[in-house]
């Protein structure tokens, strides 16, 4: 017995040491900011001046600019050091490039996505920006800058200094098959600028699917369309658990932004009714259901009824 817990205890210390040594070796190496950044103190904005004056001259119109942050290392006032890092090593440099100090400060481009937002969410972590590191952007390494830019916005007034002059125009440089779907007709004004993708999207994550500003699909489509949310007498079943059953709601070569014409639509799932089929796919047959909206001729209130004898959606 005491061999084997002698055994026992020598697995457990290999086991162990296992671990560390393979936690040390799957540890992200330090970037060569951080590490040159070792010892690096705070000196202040006006330090940047000297040779970054545009950039400061632009700082100064940033959103930015004068901002309170609470007990944060760079100070009560958002500046240069805020996000770049301490610049005492950086300023030692004197603008030699081929000096190790001059690389010590947080250069965003050369950072890695993760490390990139670590430095954004020392300030914002809180409202739209909540469920970042969860969010689909975040697990497919976007980066902050991959949508906005500090120095050089071009959103109107710099709102949210976005690298291009609408929401949507920032979304659509990357979900191109989006903008096939908003070139057909759009029951939405995004087109037209009356709205944005971020209406019902956040970018930054969200506890819904496709980063939706709802827990559902349904409930955000019902905080516009709320003569569709019920509860009705006579539920719609597909109505009910999802409204992307029946609409592509990016845009739709067909009515009301449907997933395909009707009554097609409708015998996705009434295959076999009362209705014989063949009336709908002989083209020289004629009947009424093929003419206008179809179905919804006589199944006039498709998303629910609270008439009595509402069955059928009749009325």
């Amino acid at each position: 017995m005491v061999i084997r817990s002698r055994w026992i205890r020598r697995g457990a210390r290999a086991s162990a040491l296992g671990t560390v040594v393979g936690l040390v070796l799957f540890l992200p190496a330090p970037s060569r900011s951080q590490e040159g950044a070792t010892g690096a103190a705070y000196v202040g904005s006006e330090k940047c001046v000297k040779c970054h004056e545009e950039v400061w001259e632009s700082f100064q119109h940033n959103p930015h600019y004068q901002a309170q942050v609470d007990a944060h290392e760079a100070g009560p006032v958002v500046g240069c050091e805020s996000c770049h890092g301490p610049g005492s090593l950086h300023v030692e440099a004197d603008g030699k490039e081929d000096d190790p100090k001059f690389v010590t400060l947080h250069v965003f481009k050369k950072m890695k996505p993760a490390e990139a937002a670590s430095v954004c969410q020392a300030c914002h972590r809180t409202g739209d920006q909540f469920h970042w590191d969860q969010s689909m952007h975040a697990r497919n390494d976007v980066a902050c800058q991959s949508c906005h830019t500090m120095h050089s916005a071009k959103s109107e007034g710099g709102k949210a200094l976005l690298s291009k002059s609408r929401p949507t125009e920032v979304c659509l440089s990357c979900h191109v098959e989006k903008r096939a779907e908003l070139n057909r007709t759009a029951h939405m004004p995004l087109r037209e600028g009356g709205m944005d993708c971020t209406g019902c999207h956040n970018p930054h994550g969200s506890t819904g699917p496709h980063m939706i500003r709802a827990d559902s699909n349904n409930e955000l489509c019902t905080s516009c369309h709320m003569d569709k949310r019920g509860p009705f007498l006579w539920e719609h079943p597909p109505v009910r658990e999802n409204c992307l059953t029946c609409h592509v709601p990016h845009g739709s070569n067909n009515d009301k932004v449907l997933a395909s014409k009707k009554p097609f639509l409708c015998q996705r799932c009434h295959i076999q009714t009362r209705h014989p089929s063949t009336l709908y796919d002989r083209p020289d047959l004629i009947s009424n259901r093929l003419f206008n909206r179809s179905c919804t001729n006589c199944h006039s209130q498709i998303h629910g009824s609270n008439h009595p004898s509402g069955k059928t959606f009749l009325r």
